[in-house]
C-alpha cells in the first residue's frame, strides 16, 4: 500500500483548523456568558445552534477529524467569548467555511480511497511480475510506480487523488503488457541458451555476443515501455541460427513446459504414482521430453512428448486414480474384484477406450453392489492408508479419547490381519468407530483454536461457551463433542470482539461528563444489557446492540476521539522512546517527556482526547527536530571515541571536543534546532579525519587476516557501477582477479567514512558492555564451552539516519546445469536501487596468533614445527598441545572487524522503514 501521509501533514485547509485550535491559549472552554444585550444573545444562540448541526464524519482520516473537531471547538469558544453582535459576521462566515471544508474533505476521503486501491493494485501487479521482467521493463514500471507514489504522497485535493487513480490504473494496464513480454523474455532466455549450447566455436561465441547485444537492445526498448519492439529485438536473434525456425520451436517448448509445471505437473505425478496400469507408459515422458530438448535440441519431438503427458493427465483420470487408492490390490485373486478393477483399467486406458470418467462411474456402481468384498478391501486398506493419519492423531488427542482411539485401532488391526471381514461382527464395524474417532481431528483443530482464544482472552472463559465440548469429551460422547464444536467455537470467536467493545464502552463511560446525566445512565444500561445478552449465549448480538448505542452521535465523537488519540499515542510514543535511546541526555529527555506528558495529561486527567490528539501532533513536530539532532550527536560521540582509540592527537581532537561541549549545551537548553545544526557541522568537519582513521583500521584488521575488506566492498568510494557489477556477476569491488567471486543479493555502500567509523566504534562499545574488549591481546582457554570467553561479537547498529544506498537483486540469471537443464544462477538479471538504509551489521571475531616456527621436545626431542595458522581457539589449543604436550593457559591473539555492511533485508524503500522487526543484537 502506498505511503499516504495524514492530511494534517500536507493539507493547508486542514492545517488551518488545527492552527485555529492551537491558537486557543486556555484549553478549558469558558462558561456560558450571562445574558447581555438582546441582539448579542440572539446572534450567539443562532451561531451555537448552527454549530451544533455540524458533525465531523467518522470516514475522514484521524488527522482531518481531530483538526476539524479542534477548529469546531475553537469556534465554540469564539462564540461564547464574543462581546459584541458585530463579531458574529465573521463567526458566521467561519461556520460556513467549516461546513464547506467538511464537505470537501468527504469528497477528498472518497477520492483518496479510490486512489489508494488503484495504486495498491498497481504495486501488487508489479510485485507479481517483476521476477520475469528484463532490466528495461523493470526500470520502466518501477519509475511509473515511484512517480505515482510521490504523487500520492503529495496529493491534497480530490482532483489530485483522482489523477493518481488514473495514473495507477494506467500502470496496471502497462503491467499487463509487461507481463506478456516477461513471459516471452523468460522463454527466450532459456531457449537461446539451449540453442547456443549445441553450437561449435566460433559460431558459439558469435551467437553469445549477438544474444547479449539483442538483450541490451530489447532492454533499451522495454525501458521506454515499447514491449512489442523489445520482443521483436529478441526475436531478431534468430538470424544467428542456421535455421531461423529453431528459435520459435525452442521458445514454444519452453512455454509449454512452463505451462505444464504450473498447471499439470502435480496432478500428473499423482496419476503416475497410482495403480493405473498404463501409468507406467507415461512415467518417463517428462524426462524424455527434457532430454530431447536439453540434450538433442529436438524441440518439436519434445513438445509432442509433453503434450501426450498433458493429454493423459486429465482431471477425470486423476479422480479415478484417487478412487483406486482405496482398493487393496492384494485381493486381485478374487474374481469379481479383479474383473471390476480390470474393466476400469481398460475403459480408462489411453490406448483403449480412454474414458476415465465412465470407468469411475462404473466402478462406483460396482462398489455399491459388492459391499462385502469392498468391506474386506477397505478393512485391509485402512491399515495402509490411515496409518499416518492415526499416528498423527494420537500425538494430539487427550484422554480419554486417546485410549479409545488406540483400543479401536488395535481391534481393527487384529481383525483385519486375521481376515475376519464379517459385516456384522468383523472389521467393518470398527470402520464406523474409527471414522468417528478420526472426526476428532476437526475437534483437535477447534480445541486448539478455542484454547488459543482462552489463553489470549482469559475473561472469555467466564462465558462457558467451551464447556459443551469439554464435557462431552470427558464423558467420551464423541458424537456430541463433534456436534457441539462448531457452535462452541463460533461463540468463542465472537467473544474477543465483544470484550474489546465492552472495554471501550467502559472507558468511554469513565470519560463521559456528568452533565447531562442521561448520557452516562444510557450507556451504563447498554453495557449491562449487552453483558446479559452475551452471557445468555449470543455475544454477536451483544456486540451489535452495544455498537448501535455507541454509534449514536452523542457517543461516536468521543469514541473516535479516544480511538484516534490511542492510535496516535502508540505511534508517537514509539518514536519518542526511540529518540530517547539516542539522546541519553537528562535535560533534553526531560523536555521531551514534559512535552509528551502535556498531551497525555490532557487525555488521562481531563479526558479531552481530541485536544490530546492535536497536542501529540505538536509533540511529533518537536520529535522531528530532536531525533535528527540525537542521531547526529550519537554518531559524533562514536566518532570521537574511535579517533581517541586510534591515537589521534589532542591538537586535532580538542577543537572538536570544545565544539561538542558547546553543542551539548544547546541540546540541554533544549534548543534542538541549534544543537542539530552544530552536531551536523561537527560531523561534516570530521570527515577528513574519519577517512584517514578508517583506512588505518582496515589496514590493521587486514594484516595477515581475511578481515579488512569492508571499505573496499562497501566504502563511500565504491562506485555504483561496481555495486551493480557485483550483483550481475558476483565480482566484488575489491576483487584481486577477474575470476574472484562473492555472490550477494544486496550490494551496498556507506554514504561517508563518518557512517562507517561511527558504526565500528558503536559496535565496539556495545561489545565492551558485554564484557568483550576488542583491545585485548590474549584470551583464557579452559576447554569448557560454558566458561570460555566468546570468540565472536556481532551487532546491528541502528544509526537512526540514512547511511547507505544499495542495489537489490530480483530476477536471477539463467544458466545450464550439467545435464543441460536451465536453472537459476547466483547472479541477477535485474536489480532495484534503494536509498536511506539506517542499519549496519558489524561483526568482530577473535583471531589467535600464528604459532611460530619452533623446535620442541614433543612428541620427540628436537622436533621442528613450521609456522601455522589456527582457525580458532580450539584449533590453536590442538596445535599447541601437539607441540608441547599440554594446553596453553592463555591464547595470544587479537580482535578484528571481519564485516561491516549496511543491512538491506526488510527495507521498504517507499516508507523508508524496516518491516521485519528488530534483531536481537540491535543497538542502541
Amino acid at each position: 500500500m502506498a505511503n499516504t501521509p495524514d492530511p494534517l501533514a500536507n493539507n493547508p485547509a486542514i492545517r488551518q483548523w488545527a492552527e485555529r485550535f492551537y491558537a486557543v491559549k486556555a484549553w478549558a472552554m469558558p462558561d456560558m456568558p450571562e445574558a447581555g444585550a438582546a441582539a448579542l444573545d440572539l446572534r450567539r444562540a443562532a451561531a451555537l445552534e448552527e454549530l451544533s448541526k455540524i458533525s465531523v464524519p467518522a470516514v475522514l482520516s484521524s488527522g482531518a477529524r481531530r483538526s476539524l473537531a479542534g477548529g469546531r471547538k475553537a469556534l465554540k469558544k469564539e462564540i461564547l467569548s464574543a462581546a459584541a453582535a458585530e463579531a458574529f459576521e465573521q463567526i458566521d462566515g467561519e461556520i460556513r467555511d467549516l461546513k464547506d471544508q467538511i464537505a470537501a474533505q468527504l469528497a477528498i476521503a472518497a477520492a483518496r480511497g479510490e486512489a489508494q486501491a488503484a495504486l495498491a493494485a498497481a504495486e501488487e501487479k508489479f510485485a507479481e511480475e517483476r521476477g520475469s521482467l528484463d532490466q528495461g521493463a523493470f526500470t520502466y514500471l518501477e519509475a511509473l510506480i515511484k512517480a505515482a507514489q510521490q504523487a500520492m504522497a503529495a496529493a491534497v485535493s480530490d482532483g489530485d487523488f483522482g489523477a493518481v487513480e488514473t495514473q495507477a490504473k494506467a500502470i496496471s494496464v502497462k503491467a499487463e503488457g509487461a507481463k506478456a513480454y516477461g513471459v516471452f523474455f523468460d522463454n527466450w532466455t532459456r531457449a537461446t541458451l539451449l540453442l547456443i549450447k549445441r553450437m561449435e566455436d566460433p559460431a558459439k561465441e558469435a551467437a553469445a555476443t549477438a544474444r547479449a547485444a539483442q538483450m541490451a537492445a530489447a532492454a533499451a526498448l522495454s525501458k521506454a515501455g515499447d514491449f512489442d519492439g523489445a520482443k521483436a529485438a529478441l526475436e531478431a536473434w534468430k538470424s544467428s541460427l542456421d535455421t531461423e525456425d529453431h528459435l520459435a520451436a525452442a521458445v514454444s517448448f519452453d512455454n509449454l513446459l512452463c505451462g505444464y509445471e504450473a498447471n499439470h505437473h502435480k496432478r500428473c505425478q499423482n496419476i503416475l504414482s497410482s495403480q493405473l496400469r498404463d501409468a507406467r507408459d507415461f512415467r518417463d515422458h517428462l524426462k524424455d521430453a527434457k532430454k530431447l530438448a536439453y540434450t538433442d535440441s529436438k524441440f518439436p519431438e519434445a513438445e509432442a512428448k509433453l503434450n501426450a503427458l498433458i493429454a493423459y493427465g486429465t482431471k477425470e483420470r486423476a479422480a479415478l486414480a484417487k478412487f483406486l487408492r482405496g482398493f487393496d490390490m492384494s485381493m486381485m485373486s478374487n474374481a469379481d474384484f479383479r474383473t471390476a478393477v480390470l474393466a476400469a483399467q481398460t475403459k480408462q486406458a489411453a490406448a483403449g477406450d480412454n474414458d476415465p470418467k465412465r470407468a469411475l462411474r462404473d466402478l462406483k456402481s460396482w462398489v455399491k453392489a459388492h459391499t462385502a468384498i469392498m468391506g474386506q478391501s477397505y478393512s485391509t486398506q485402512i491399515l495402509k492408508a490411515l496409518q499416518k493419519r492415526y499416528d498423527a492423531l494420537k500425538q494430539v488427542l487427550k484422554e480419554p479419547e486417546l485410549s479409545d482411539l488406540n483400543a479401536t485401532w488395535d481391534a481393527h488391526r487384529l481383525l483385519a490381519e486375521a481376515g475376519n471381514f464379517d459385516m456384522d461382527t468383523g472389521a467393518p464395524q470398527h470402520h464406523a468407530k474409527l471414522d468417528l474417532l478420526f472426526k476428532l481431528e476437526a475437534i483437535t483443530d477447534s480445541r486448539r483454536e478455542m484454547d488459543a482464544i482462552l489463553r489470549k482472552h482469559p475473561a472469555a472463559a467466564g462465558y462457558d461457551f467451551h464447556k459443551p465440548v469439554a464435557d462431552a469429551l470427558a464423558a467420551a460422547n464423541y458424537p456430541q463433542a463433534v456436534a457441539a464444536a462448531p457452535a462452541a467455537l463460533a461463540l468463542l470467536q465472537a467473544v474477543p470482539e465483544y470484550l474489546a467493545l465492552r472495554q471501550a464502552a467502559q472507558d468511554l463511560l469513565a470519560a463521559l461528563p456528568g452533565d447531562p446525566a442521561d448520557l452516562r445512565s444510557t450507556l451504563d444500561g447498554a453495557i449491562q444489557a449487552a453483558e446479559l445478552t452475551a452471557r445468555g449465549g449470543d455475544p454477536a448480538k451483544a456486540t451489535a446492540d452495544l455498537r448501535a448505542v455507541l454509534d449514536g452521535t452523542d457517543y461516536l465523537n468521543l469514541m473516535l476521539e479516544m480511538t484516534d488519540y490511542r492510535a496516535k499515542l502508540a505511534k508517537v510514543g514509539k518514536e519518542h522512546a526511540r529518540t530517547k535511546k539516542y539522546l541519553k541526555l537528562p535535560e533534553a529527555e526531560a523536555a521531551l517527556d514534559a512535552s509528551l506528558k502535556t498531551a497525555t495529561d490532557r487525555a488521562d486527567n481531563d479526558r479531552e482526547y481530541g485536544d490530546a490528539f492535536l497536542m501529540l501532533d505538536t509533540h511529533q513536530r518537536l520529535l522531528a527536530e530532536a531525533k535528527p539532532m540525537a542521531t547526529a550527536r550519537y554518531q559524533v560521540q562514536g566518532i570521537i571515541k574511535a579517533l581517541k582509540r586510534a591515537g589521534t592527537g589532542p591538537d586535532k581532537l580538542v577543537p572538536f571536543e570544545d565544539r561538542v561541549s558547546a553543542a551539548e549545551g544547546e541540546a540541554r537548553k533544549p534548543d534542538f534546532a541549534k544543537a542539530r545544526t552544530d552536531f551536523e557541522s561537527i560531523r561534516t568537519d570530521l570527515g577528513v579525519l574519519c577517512a584517514s582513521v578508517a583506512l588505518d583500521c582496515e589496514a590493521a584488521d587486514g594484516a595477515g587476516s581475511n578481515a579488512g575488506h569492508s571499505l573496499d566492498r562497501h566504502g563511500p568510494d565504491v562506485s555504483d557501477e561496481d555495486l551493480i557489477t557485483r550483483l550481475k556477476t558476483g565480482k566484488p569491488p575489491n576483487a584481486h582477479s577477474d575470476d574472484e567471486r562473492s555472490y550477494t543479493g544486496a550490494s551496498s555502500k556507506f554514504h561517508s567514512p563518518q557512517d562507517w567509523l561511527a558504526g565500528r566504534e558503536l559496535a565496539a562499545q556495545a561489545a565492551l558492555a558485554k564484557g568483550i574488549d576488542i583491545t585485548e591481546t590474549e584470551m583464557t582457554f579452559t576447554g569448557d564451552p560454558l566458561a570460555d570467553p566468546e570468540e565472536n561479537a556481532d551487532f546491528t547498529v541502528e544509526h537512526g539516519r540514512p547511511i547507505d544506498k544499495a542495489y537489490i537483486g530480483h530476477k536471477k540469471h539463467v544458466r545450464l546445469d550439467d545435464s543441460g537443464e536451465p536453472i537459476p544462477d547466483k547472479t541477477y538479471e535485474t536489480f532495484e536501487e534503494i536509498e536511506g538504509l539506517t542499519r549496519a551489521y558489524v561483526n568482530f571475531i577473535w583471531e589467535p596468533e600464528l604459532l611460530p616456527a619452533e623446535t620442541t621436545n614433543h612428541p620427540a626431542p628436537n622436533t621442528h614445527h613450521d609456522e601455522e595458522k589456527a582457525q580458532d581457539n580450539a584449533d590453536y589449543v590442538a596445535k599447541y598441545t601437539a607441540r608441547h604436550g599440554a594446553a596453553p593457559a592463555k591464547i595470544p591473539g587479537r580482535w578484528v572487524m571481519m564485516q561491516q555492511y549496511p543491512v538491506a533485508d526488510g527495507w521498504d524503500n517507499e516508507t523508508k522503514t524496516y518491516t521485519n522487526g528488530n534483531p536481537g543484537n540491535m543497538i542502541p
